[in-house]
């Protein structure tokens, strides 16, 4: 058998020794791309400063400021929100009820093409829950009010449908005056509406007509 001889490899160098010239163009290069970072990214959405507009083009400009339109909306929100769009937080004067707490349930009959009312004195800011029903078919409906001394046949509409069979809800009236409900069976066969109300109010009452 021949016998092989192995060549040794050449050893790994211990270091590597870069010259000065270089070491100094990567430092460079180092702080240019920190500084393009540094003017593009981080002073645009930390400090919401953007001179090179890049800031506002990606949508990151003022992120951890907050945009000028939501800090705006923020100090001309009124006191007692909790955020931007939220309900205000009820105080006393808008929670307390003087009256009496009181519940009605109210019936008519409406003949083929016929109309009816039902209504109720309230003050303003009074309010209730209420809840109807059709029996026999769809009506036409108009929820509204009238002031104490509006003239016949003006009134205030809240909530108008062509053809509706229930409906429910909560009303705050936003006048002293009636506010409730007219029907009309604009069907060929009877309809009875049931109304249920509870809430604070003086009363609930069919409107009498000529």
């Amino acid at each position: 058998m021949t016998a092989q001889t192995m060549t040794p490899k050449s050893p790994l160098p211990a270091s590597i020794h870069a010259s000065p010239q270089a070491l100094a163009r990567a430092t460079l290069g180092a702080a240019a791309a920190a500084a393009v970072i540094l003017v593009a990214f981080v002073l645009p959405a930390e400090a919401g400063i953007d001179p090179t507009g890049i800031g506002k083009a990606l949508g990151i400009a003022g992120m951890a400021q907050g945009s000028p339109e939501a800090e705006t909306a923020a100090a001309s929100a009124p006191a007692g929100t909790i955020a931007a769009g939220a309900l205000p937080i009820p105080t006393r004067s808008a929670i307390e009820r003087t009256g009496a707490l009181r519940s009605d349930e109210m019936t008519i009959h409406l003949a083929p093409h016929s109309g009816q009312e039902i209504k109720a004195h309230m003050k303003a800011g009074d309010g209730f829950v209420f809840e109807w029903r059709a029996a026999g078919g769809p009506v036409k409906v108009d929820m509204h009010g009238e002031h104490p001394d509006a003239p016949d046949g003006e009134f205030t509409s809240y909530w108008a449908e062509r053809s509706l069979e229930s409906a429910r809800g909560e009303f705050t009236a936003p006048f002293e005056g009636t506010h409730g409900w007219y029907w009309r069976n604009k069907g060929d066969t009877p309809v009875t509406i049931t109304v249920r109300t509870t809430g604070f109010y003086k009363d609930l009452f069919k409107p009498a007509h000529d």
